[in-house]
């Protein structure tokens, strides 16, 4: 099976995809932005792409919610959680620039800001281009996973940056031509509703009528005018369980968009 991830390699992407290879013959491909990851798998380039789709501290992964909503057709069959602990990699005593793709530098604010008040942040499109990039200017520092030390030639200067232990990203693994695990147990579904006076409250009124219990809900901009959104919503059971098939249904009939984003099992 051929799985992209996020690369370059020493990224917690890597991670998340070693994990969702573990046991099978799959051939990993690394990508250089979670949108050419999703159109490949759309396309049917791999087989599979892992996905981050969510952080304990920072929310959801914007880019990953938008291809998954809009620009993609495929279906979410895993999800997996990995164990986030960054570093602050440098070969500089002093250190006057810091790179970092903006998830980490949102993760370890309080740290930056005691430890490097002033020292400009540029972004990167991952951690591992951060590493990179620190490798090669004098003076500068990356913040990322501390493989990537190893992998780029850097050292580590301290390590558990973040500002909560228990800093935590859920990956999704997501293909186009898909069937429901055996074993799922959770669904993930994304729509809208007509911009009406409790509209919302009556649409998720529609689960709690069929005893469904909702474990996420999350809005995004519809990308349509201003002020309309999609709400993303996580709920218990699969979309084959006859009281969630039968609420979908309404709403689904209701939603001015409606999409199923997959059931699968939930990370235990």
């Amino acid at each position: 099976m051929r799985i992209g991830y996020l690369g370059p390699d020493g990224t917690f992407s890597q991670i998340a995809a070693n994990k969702a290879a573990a046991g099978t013959d799959s051939e990993l491909t690394a990508y250089p932005s979670i949108a050419e990851l999703a159109a490949a798998a759309n396309a049917r380039e791999v087989d599979a792409a892992v996905l981050p789709i969510e952080n304990s501290l920072e929310g959801g992964i914007n880019t990953t919610l938008d291809c998954l909503a809009f620009e993609c057709d495929l279906m979410i069959t895993q999800e997996l959680l990995i164990s986030v602990s960054q570093c602050l990699l440098s070969n500089s005593e002093t250190i006057t620039k810091i790179y970092s793709h903006p998830q980490p530098v949102g993760q370890s604010g309080r740290y930056l800001a005691k430890r490097y008040p002033g020292v400009p942040v540029t972004f990167t499109s991952s951690t591992a281009e951060a590493a990179m990039i620190a490798a090669g200017e004098d003076g500068a520092a990356a913040i990322g996973g501390e493989a990537l030390a190893e992998i780029y030639g850097l050292g580590i200067v301290e390590r558990g940056i973040e500002d909560v232990s228990t800093n935590t990203t859920r990956f999704v693994v997501a293909r186009r031509d898909a069937e429901m695990p055996a074993d799922a147990d959770k669904t993930s579904v994304v729509f809208s509703v007509a911009n009406q006076p409790g509209a919302l409250y009556k649409m998720l009124s529609v689960f709690d009528i069929f005893g469904i219990n909702m474990m996420k809900i999350e809005s995004r901009p519809a990308k349509t005018v201003l002020g309309a959104y999609v709400f993303f919503v996580d709920i218990n059971g699969t979309a084959d369980d006859e009281n969630i098939r039968r609420a979908l249904e309404i709403v689904r009939y209701k939603a001015t968009f409606f999409k199923v984003l997959g059931s699968y099992k939930a990370y235990q």
